[in-house]
C-alpha cells in the first residue's frame, strides 16, 4: 500500500495550515486498525487538505492514494474516504461562483486549473468503483451507487451495475442508497430517466421483504424527482403504509450500529453526535427521513403533501410528530391547501404530556394566526391549565408562554387573564399590541389598567427602547388613560437628550387623535424642520394629524421624497399614502418617481404605487404604476391587491394577473427555501382576500 508515497515532494506543496509534509501521515492515519486514528485523520483531510472544500496542490497528490486505499479489501472506514473523493470532485462547481482569496489573474488560473484537476484525476479512476458494488463492507456498499452516478462517465453502464447490484442486495441501508441513486441517475441523464423511472416504479407493488420496508419509500421519492408521470394514485397510501410499518415493527431494521460509539476530538465526531441525537428520539429514524425527502420532491403538489402531513400529525411516534410540527410550519406557511384539519391536528399536540412538543406546536402555531383557528380551543384548554412554573420566569421561554402567545395572536379573548399576569410581572411581549389590535376593543380594554401603571414608570431616556415601544403600541390598542401623558412626556424631553422611544411616542400620537397631537404642536415643529432628525417624517406624520401645519409637512416630505436611500423615500410615501388627498400638491414628484427607472424599483414601487393611488384617485394613471409594483417585488402584492380591492369593478385589467395569483398553489411569498424557513401566511392571506374581493366586483 502507498507506493511511491516517500518519493512525493510533500514539503513542496502546502495544504490550508502550511505546507504538505504531514499529508503522508495522514493518509496512512486512514489506513489504521484504530478506529479513533482513522477518524482523527479523515478529519484532518477535511480540515486541512480539503479545508472547506477548497483544493490545494496536495489535495491532488493525495487522490491516487486515496482510491488505492478505497480498494483495499477489508480496510474499514472506506465508505467515508469515497465520501472525500466526491467532495474533492467537486460535482460540477464553478470556479467563477467561488470565492478565490487573490485579485491576481495568474493565481486565480493556477486555483482554476488545481479545481479541474482535481476532477478530471477523480472521474478517470472511478471506474474502479464498479468493481466494489459486491464488496463486503456495508458502509463502503452505501456509499458507492452516488458517487458513481457523480463520478462515472458513463451513465448507461452505471445505470446496468445499479439495477443488477438492486436485484441482489438485501441490505436496507445500501437498498436505499441505490434507488436514491438511479433516481439521481434519473435526474442528471436523460437518457437514462426512462429505464430509471422503469426500475423505480418496479420497486412499489413488490412485496415488502422483511427488514425492508423502506424500499417502497424510496422508490416513490425518487420517481417523484425523475419520473412523475409513473407515480400511481395510491402513492400517499403507500408512503403512510410504509410510515405505519416501520413504527409497528418490532426492531428499527436499517437503524445503523447499536455498539458503543466512537468519540474524537474531532468536528465529525460532534456532527455524528448531533446527529445521533435527533435520530435516537424516532423509532425508525430513516423513515421520517425518507417522508422529509418526498415532501421536498413533490413540491408543488399540495394536496399530496397535506395528506401525508396529516397521518404524521396523527402518528402515535414521538419522532414522527416532531418532524410532522415541523414539516407543518414550512408547509402551512408556505403553501395554500387545505390547512383545516392540518392545523387542528396541530392543536392536538398541544394535549401532550411532553413539554417539548407542546412549545413546538405552539411556536409554529403563533406563526399560523391568520388561519388558526380550529388550534383555538385546544390553545385556550392549555392556556387555562395551571402552569407549572410562575409567568415572570421567562415565561416566553417555556411552552406555556408559547401557548399563550400563539392564543393572543389569534386575537383570542381567552389569553387576556394569562396576560394580565405576564405584565404585572414585568415582561412585554414585543407583537402585543397587534395581539390587542385583533381582540374585541372592549376585551382589550380589559388590559389597559396594567398597561397604565407599566406606562406611568417608565423613563422616557431608558436605553431599553423596545420595551417603550412594545409598551406604547399596546396601551394605544388598548385605549389606555396613561399613554397621552407618557407621549407627552417624551416628547417634552429635551431634545438634546437621547431619548430612544422618541420614534415610538411620535408614532403614538397618529392612533391617539388631533387632541392629543395640538398639546405638543411646538415639539412636532422643531422635530419635522429638523432635516437631520432621524424622526422627521413621524413628527410630520403626527402634524398633519392636527389637521394643519401644511408648510412644515410639505417641506420634510419632498426633502425625503428626493432622497437616494430607498428606506426614508419608503417612510415618506407611506406618509403621504395616509395623507390620501390632502397630498394631492405632491403629485409632480410622485409622477416623477414613477418615470425613473432606477428609484421605482422593490419596495419603493409598492409604496409609491399605493401614495399615487391615494393622492390623485386617478385609475388610468394608477394602473400601470400599481401593475409594475406588482412584478417589481413580491412583498408588495398584498398592498397592491389591497388598493386594487378599493378601485371596484374599475380594477378590471387587474384581473389576470389576480386569477394567475389565486390559481398559484404555493403561497405568493414562498422563494423556496426549506428546514426552518417559514413565510408570513397572513400576509397571503390578505391577499388571497383582496384578490377575491376584485373578482367578485368584476366578474361576480
Amino acid at each position: 500500500m502507498f507506493t511511491g508515497i516517500d518519493d512525493v515532494d510533500w514539503a513542496s506543496m502546502g495544504h490550508a495550515y502550511g505546507d504538505a509534509s504531514d499529508v503522508p501521515d495522514l493518509l496512512r492515519g486512514l489506513a489504521s486498525s484504530d478506529a479513533g486514528e482513522r477518524e482523527i485523520a479523515l478529519d484532518a483531510m477535511h480540515g486541512a487538505v480539503h479545508h472547506q472544500g477548497d483544493v490545494y496542490d496536495s489535495t491532488v497528490a493525495c487522490i491516487p492514494f486515496l482510491f488505492e486505499l478505497v480498494g483495499t479489501v477489508g480496510l474499514p472506514g472506506r465508505g467515508e474516504i469515497v465520501d472525500l473523493l466526491r467532495s474533492v470532485e467537486g460535482d460540477g462547481r464553478d470556479p467563477e461562483e467561488m470565492d478565490f482569496w487573490s485579485d491576481d489573474d495568474d493565481e486565480y488560473a493556477a486555483w482554476a486549473g488545481m479545481l479541474a484537476e482535481a476532477e478530471s484525476q477523480v472521474r478517470a479512476r472511478s471506474g474502479a468503483l464498479l468493481e466494489l458494488l459486491d464488496d463486503a463492507d456495508e458502509e463502503l456498499r452505501r456509499a458507492l451507487p452516488g458517487a458513481l452516478v457523480q463520478l462515472h462517465n458513463e451513465p448507461e453502464t452505471v445505470l446496468a451495475a445499479l439495477s443488477l447490484r438492486l436485484a441482489g442486495e438485501r441490505d436496507p441501508n445500501v437498498l436505499r442508497a441505490l434507488v436514491a441513486a438511479l433516481g439521481e441517475l434519473g435526474v442528471r441523464r436523460p437518457e437514462c430517466t426512462e429505464r430509471a423511472g422503469e426500475t423505480l416504479a418496479g420497486l412499489l407493488p413488490r412485496d415488502t421483504r422483511p427488514g425492508n420496508t423502506g424500499l417502497q419509500l424510496s422508490a416513490l421519492v425518487q420517481l417523484v424527482r425523475c419520473a412523475p408521470g409513473r407515480l400511481p394514485d395510491r402513492s400517499v397510501e403507500i408512503a403512510t403504509d410504509v410510515m405505519r410499518n416501520a413504527r409497528d415493527a418490532q426492531e428499527d431494521a436499517g437503524h445503523g450500529n447499536t455498539g458503543p460509539v466512537l468519540q474524537t476530538p474531532t468536528m465529525i465526531s460532534y456532527l455524528r453526535g448531533l446527529k445521533a441525537s435527533r435520530r435516537a428520539t424516532a423509532k425508525a429514524p430513516w423513515a421520517t427521513e425518507l417522508l422529509a425527502d418526498l415532501h421536498r420532491a413533490l413540491d408543488d403538489r399540495a394536496a399530496e403533501r397535506f395528506a401525508l402531513l396529516e397521518d404524521q400529525l396523527r402518528s402515535p411516534d414521538w419522532g414522527q410528530r416532531r418532524d410532522a410540527i415541523d414539516m407543518a410550519g414550512l408547509l402551512l406557511t408556505g403553501w395554500r391547501g387545505p390547512h383545516g384539519e392540518p392545523v387542528r391536528l396541530l392543536g392536538e399536540q398541544l394535549l401532550e404530556a411532553d413539554h417539548r412538543i407542546i412549545r413546538w406546536a405552539a411556536s409554529e402555531l403563533v406563526r399560523l394566526y391568520a388561519i388558526g383557528g380550529p388550534a383555538a380551543d385546544a390553545l385556550a384548554e392549555r392556556v387555562s391549565a395551571v402552569p407549572d412554573f410562575p409567568p415572570q420566569a421567562r415565561w416566553n421561554e417555556t411552552s406555556y408562554g408559547a401557548v399563550l402567545s400563539a392564543l393572543a395572536a389569534q386575537g383570542d379573548a381567552r389569553a387576556v387573564p394569562g396576560l394580565l399576569e405576564v405584565l404585572r410581572f414585568g415582561h412585554v411581549p414585543e407583537d402585543l399590541g397587534d395581539w390587542i389590535d385583533r381582540m374585541d376593543r372592549s376585551v382589550g380594554a380589559t388590559l389597559a389598567t396594567v398597561l397604565d401603571e407599566r406606562l406611568s414608570a417608565l423613563d422616557p431616556v431608558d436605553r431599553r427602547s423596545w420595551r417603550a415601544e412594545y409598551l406604547l403600541n399596546a396601551a394605544v390598542a388598548a385605549g389606555s388613560a396613561e399613554a397621552t401623558d407618557t407621549v407627552l412626556r417624551i416628547l417634552r424631553t429635551p431634545e438634546d437628550r437621547p431619548v430612544p422611544a422618541r420614534g415610538a411616542a411620535l408614532r403614538a400620537l397618529a392612533r391617539l387623535g388631533p387632541a392629543t397631537a395640538r398639546e405638543c404642536l411646538p415639539e412636532l415643529r422643531s422635530l419635522a424642520r429638523n432635516g437631520s432628525s432621524q424622526h422627521n417624517l413621524d413628527a410630520a406624520a403626527a402634524l398633519w394629524s392636527v389637521g394643519g401645519e401644511e408648510e412644515a409637512v410639505l417641506l420634510a416630505l419632498r426633502t425625503a421624497l428626493a432622497a437616494e436611500d430607498w428606506s426614508p423615500l419608503c417612510d415618506a410615501l407611506r406618509v403621504v399614502t395616509g395623507m390620501g388627498a390632502g397630498a394631492a400638491v405632491l403629485l409632480p414628484e410622485l409622477r416623477a418617481l414613477a418615470a425613473s427607472p432606477e428609484r421605482n424599483t422593490g419596495w419603493v414601487a409598492g409604496d409609491l404605487a399605493a401614495a399615487l393611488w391615494e393622492a390623485g384617485r386617478d385609475v388610468e394613471e394608477s394602473l400601470p404604476v400599481l401593475l409594475h409594483a406588482w412584478s417589481a417585488h413580491i412583498d408588495n402584492r398584498p398592498g397592491v391587491a389591497g388598493v386594487w380591492a378599493g378601485m371596484g369593478s374599475a380594477a378590471a385589467p387587474a384581473v389576470p394577473v389576480l386569477r394567475e395569483e389565486i390559481a398559484a398553489t404555493r403561497r405568493h411569498n414562498n422563494t423556496g427555501g426549506e428546514g426552518r424557513m417559514r413565510y408570513r401566511c397572513a400576509d397571503d392571506e390578505l391577499l388571497l382576500q383582496h384578490a377575491r374581493a376584485v373578482l367578485e366586483a368584476c366578474d361576480g
